[in-house]
């Protein structure tokens, strides 16, 4: 059973896939070195890393969306 939270393992799945029809790879994901693609930078990786500023207001947007449903199923917002 899904638990009711606002951002989970599938949450995050599911931001990767719908953002990545308005947005590159190279917006959502790290590039390491030998050009794999990374959500995350792992524990003891030895390669340059890179922040990654382009992906926030992707965060920002769906979070604020994904808020509105579920404020506005539990009905805390007016349609």
């Amino acid at each position: 059973m899904r638990q009711n939270r606002l951002w989970d393992k599938q949450e995050e799945k599911e931001f990767f896939r719908k953002t990545l029809e308005i947005a590159t790879p190279e917006q959502l994901f790290y590039v390491t070195e030998d050009g794999k693609y990374l959500a995350y930078w792992p524990k003891g990786y030895k390669g340059v890393k890179t922040t990654l500023q382009s992906r926030n207001a992707f965060v920002g947007s769906y979070t604020d969306r994904t808020y509105k449903k579920i404020a506005s199923r539990c009905g805390y917002l007016q349609k």
